[in-house]
Order: C-alpha cells, then structure tokens, then sequence
C-alpha cells in the first residue's frame, strides 16, 4: 500500500488460508519494549541464574510440573501460614511503564492464599507475604508493591486488588470475582505507569485502577503461595509469566 506507514490494531492479527500454513511475516520485526515470556517448558527450574526461589520448609517446593503446555508448581507445605516465593531480578521501574502477567491456577481456594504482582522485594522473611489478609487482616511485608491478592482467611475468595506505597497504608479493593475451585486458570496482569498508578485486569478484563499504588523504586515480580490449613499442602500452578516494559 503506497505511502502506508502505520497500522493500529485495536484487536488482534489473524492469520488465516495459505498465510496460516507458513511463513506470514517478511523483513526483521524488532519491538520498542522489553518483551519477555517464560511458559516453563523446561526440565528444570534454574532457581540460580532466571529466579529468585525461597521455600521455608522441608515439605515447601517450587519446580516444574511436567503438565500440557508446561508449567511450575508451588507446594507450600503443611504448616499453617506457611509461604514460598517465586520472583525475579529487580528490573522494572515505573518509569518504564511495566507490565506483568500471569496465570494462575489455585485448586482449593479453601487451603490457600496468593499475591502475584510487583513488589520492591523478590522474596521476604519466612512466613510473612507481600500482602495477604492473614487471619482476616490486611498487612504488608513489602514496602511497595502492586498486585493481586486471594485468601482464604478472609473468609471469601474474592480476588482484591491491593498495594502499598513507601511503607504506608496498606489498601486493598474488590475486584468483583470470586475464585472457586472450579475457576481454572485465571490470567491476572498489572500495568504500572510514570505516576505509579496501577491498573488491573482479571482474564482480559480490567477490573481496578489505583493512584499513585508503589513509588520510583526498583521492582521485581512476585508470587506468594501460603498454606492457611495446617495438615494439608497448599498447591497453586503457574502456567505462564509475561512481562513488557519500555526500553
């Protein structure tokens, strides 16, 4: 198409006919962001060189599950409270305009509790989440962080989105959702901009907007699974991370 110098997708690209069966793109695609995907099809997770990995407990283990498409899984053991961690290298600052996503899937929504989203720290000290509403009340062992946050000890599973910035307040707000043990894999996705603000989705749908949710400091993404049912494991599987920031 003669002087054509823009294409703005407001859906999706599909391929289809003769351009679904082969090669459909010609040139050197190259992409302004920092575009990054792990779908855990690996044989083992490498918990020194790509993560930040921290099980509390003999019975803990965060590792790949050998599943349909991959996937890792998280075991908090069978202690009450009891938390492991999965996050990355503090990479992201908001300044860029991060973005992570996940999918998630928590088969007992009764046993369990989870954050997933940014935080200023890629683990934190045995026992304590990111956020969590441990015995009901919301608290924060990170300073900043934005993200999502299911628990059972809130007495329902309603999926919050909450955050806290520079030490303060924690807050926290109803996405709307309930989990249940029938839910599958969720996709949760937290985009941050230059003010902090944070913006979330729950499967494609954005769902909360919070101001000035973190401050200006490096972040990290990070998944919390924590057992609230002494004697039995609580088990959560992650089938994917995406990220994307500007360069």
């Amino acid at each position: 198409m003669a002087g054509f110098q823009e294409l703005k997708v407001s859906r999706a690209l599909r391929f289809q006919g003769v351009a679904a069966l082969g090669d459909n793109v010609e040139g050197n695609p190259s992409t302004k962001k920092l575009v990054w995907c792990d779908d855990f099809t690996q044989v083992t997770l490498d918990a020194t060189n790509d993560y930040v990995v921290t099980v509390a407990e003999t019975a803990d283990s965060v590792a790949i599950n050998a599943q349909v498409n991959g996937a890792i899984r998280m075991t908090a053991g069978d202690t009450d409270n009891d938390v492991c961690y999965i996050g990355n290298a503090l990479i992201f600052d908001i300044s860029k305009n991060p973005v992570v996503e996940f999918r998630i899937d928590l088969p007992d929504v009764s046993v369990s509790a989870l954050y997933c989203g940014f935080s200023d720290a890629n683990t934190e000290t045995s026992q304590a989440a990111t956020i969590d509403y441990a015995s009901g009340t919301l608290a924060a062992a990170a300073t900043d962080a934005a993200g999502f946050v299911v628990d059972a000890d809130k007495e329902s599973s309603l999926i919050y989105a909450a955050s806290i910035a520079s030490g303060g307040g924690v807050a926290a707000a109803t996405t709307g959702i309930t989990l249940t043990d029938a839910s599958n894999y969720v996709v949760y996705r937290i985009a941050l901009n230059t003010e902090g603000d944070a913006t979330y989705s729950v499967n494609g749908v954005q769902t909360n907007i919070v101001q000035a949710a973190v401050t200006d400091v490096p972040l990290c993404f990070i998944i919390n699974n924590i057992n609230r049912a002494t004697g039995t494991a609580g088990v959560l599987d992650i089938d994917y991370i995406k990220a994307w920031q500007d360069r």
